[in-house]
C-alpha cells in the first residue's frame, strides 16, 4: 500500500493530544509549504560525494536541492515528495529551465521571483510542458488565496514567490511583529563583516526572542507548523533543552548561528530568512542553480531529473538493485516511528550498493537510528561521526540540531 502524507505524520492515536496534533499539521501541511528547500546543498555535494556515477533519490521539498545537484553532473537524480505541491513547484522549476529562451528570463522566475512578463512566459514557454496536474496547480488556488492574490502563477507578478507558501507567510507574519516591537531584522543583510553581522544581530534580532510574542507563541507547537516541523519533531527538539532553558533558547542560539557564523554576502538562507529574498544585486546570496555560470550546465542536465509525487520508501522498494546510490532524506527521520524507519533502511539494504551514501538531518542533537532500528539492521551502515559533526558546523541554513552521514557497508 502506498504511503500517504496523512499517515506519514499520523503516528499517534487521534484520541490522544499528539495524535491530535499530527492530525492537524497532516491537514495543514498537505498545501504549497515551502517555496525553497532549507538544507545546504554543499554539506550535502561533499557528504554525498557527488560525480558522474552518482544515482540520487532526495526527497523534494522546495525542489533547490535537486536543482543544484545537477550542477554537479551525476548520472540522475529521483526526487520524491508525499506533498505533490513541493513537486509541481519543482515541475515548474524543470520545465522553465529547459524552455525558457534565457537566463534572464528563468533568474526572473526564480531568482527575482516575480516580473512583470512572467506571466506571459508562462503561457509561451512553460505551459505547453506542463502535465496537467501541475498546469491546474497553478492556474488555480485555493477560495481565500484565489481571493487574495488570484490564482498560483499571479505569484510571480505580485508580491513574488518568496512572499508566498506557508512558509512564506509564517516569515511575514514574524517580520511584521519584529517591526511591531521595533527590530528590523532585514538589516543584518548590510553587513559587510562578520563583526557587523553580530552587531547588527545583538541590534535587530536578538531583542525579538525576548518579547511577549516569542515567548508565547514560540511554546506552542502549532506556531511551528509554519516551519514545517511536526509534533513529534518538535518533541525532539525540546530534548536539548537545557537545564533552566526553554525552546526559546534553541530558537535563539540557531537564528544567532544564521545571523552571525557565515559570510551574509553569500549566504542565501540568511537572505530568506532575514529579507524573504535573495540579493539579486550582486547574486552571490543565490543558490548554485541560480548562478548564470551554472545555467547551460544545469540546462544540459535537465534531463537527467525525474519527479513523482510518492514517498522515498516506496520508491526504494519499487526500484531495482543499484536504481539509487545516493539518499537525500531532509528530516524525514524525525517523522518517523520506530517500524516506519525501519522499513526504509531495511528497504537500503535490499536495493542498495555496498557505498552508497545516506545523508539526513535532525531537530535534535542525536542520530535517531539506535534507538529505533534493530542492531543488526544497524550494523549494515557505518556512521561518519567525525565527518556529520563537521560538515554540520558548515550548514549554513543553520536551523537543525545534527546533520548525519550513514554508508552502507554490505
Amino acid at each position: 500500500m502506498m504511503t500517504t502524507l496523512h499517515a506519514a505524520v499520523q503516528n499517534e492515536k487521534l484520541s490522544s493530544k499528539q495524535g491530535l496534533l499530527q492530525r492537524l499539521f497532516a491537514v495543514w501541511f498537505d498545501s504549497f509549504v515551502y517555496n525553497q528547500i532549507w538544507e545546504d546543498p554543499r554539506v550535502d555535494i561533499e557528504a554525498l560525494e557527488l560525480d558522474g556515477s552518482s544515482r540520487i533519490l532526495t526527497i523534494s521539498s522546495g525542489g533547490c536541492n535537486a536543482m543544484n545537484y545537477l550542477v554537479e553532473g551525476p548520472e540522475s537524480v529521483t526526487a520524491v515528495d508525499l506533498n505533490k505541491h513541493h513537486i509541481y513547484l519543482l515541475n515548474l522549476k524543470l520545465a522553465a529551465v529547459k524552455h525558457l529562451p534565457s537566463y534572464k528570463k528563468f533568474f526572473t522566475f526564480f531568482g527575482e521571483g516575480m516580473g512583470e512578463n512572467t506571466h506571459t512566459d508562462y503561457l509561451r514557454y512553460i505551459r505547453p510542458h506542463l502535465d496537467r496536474d501541475t498546469r491546474d496547480f497553478w492556474e488555480s488556488n485555493t477560495l481565500g488565496g484565489g481571493y487574495l492574490y488570484g490564482d498560483r502563477i499571479s505569484f510571480f507578478t505580485n508580491a513574488g514567490l518568496y512572499e508566498h507558501s506557508r512558509n512564506g507567510y509564517f516569515l511575514r507574519f514574524f517580520h511584521k511583529m519584529a517591526n511591531v516591537f521595533g527590530c528590523k531584522p532585514d538589516q543584518v543583510l548590510k553587513a559587510t563583516s562578520l563583526t557587523e553581522q553580530e552587531e547588527l544581530y545583538a541590534r535587530h534580532i536578538d531583542p525579538f526572542f525576548d518579547t511577549c510574542v516569542i515567548k508565547t507563541l514560540g511554546k506552542l507547537p502549532v506556531t511551528m507548523f509554519g516551519l514545517g516541523i511536526p509534533p513529534q519533531q518538535y518533541d525532539e527538539l525540546k530534548k536539548d533543552v537545557g537545564d533552566g532553558g526553554t525552546v526559546i533558547d534553541i530558537y535563539r542560539q540557531r537564528v544567532k548561528r544564521l545571523a552571525c557564523d557565515y559570510p551574509i554576502q553569500e549566504n542565501y538562507f540568511a537572505w530568506q530568512a532575514f529579507g524573504r529574498k535573495y540579493d539579486t544585486l550582486n547574486r552571490q546570496a543565490v543558490p548554485e542553480y541560480l548562478k548564470e555560470e551554472n545555467y547551460e550546465k544545469l540546462k544540459a542536465n535537465a534531463g537527467r531529473l525525474r519527479t513523482k509525487v510518492g514517498s522515498a520508501t516506496d520508491e526504494i522498494k519499487n526500484s531495482d538493485f543499484g536504481t539509487f546510490n545516493r539518499f537525500v532524506f531532509l528530516d524525514a527521520q524525525d517523522w518517523m516511528n520506530g517500524d516506519t524507519m525501519t522499513h526504509l533502511w531495511a528497504a537500503i539494504v535490499e536495493k542498495a550498493e555496498p557505498g552508497s551514501r545516506i545523508i539526513f538531518r535532525t531537530a535534535g542533537a542525536e542520530t535517531p537510528l539506535p534507538a529505533n532500528i534493530a542492531d543488526e539492521l544497524l550494523a549494515e551502515f557505518r556512521y561518519e561521526k567525525e565527518m556529520s559533526e563537521r560538515l554540520f558546523k558548515q550548514d549554513r541554513a543553520s536551523i537543525y540540531g545534527a546533520f548525519h552521514l550513514y554508508v552502507k557497508e554490505n
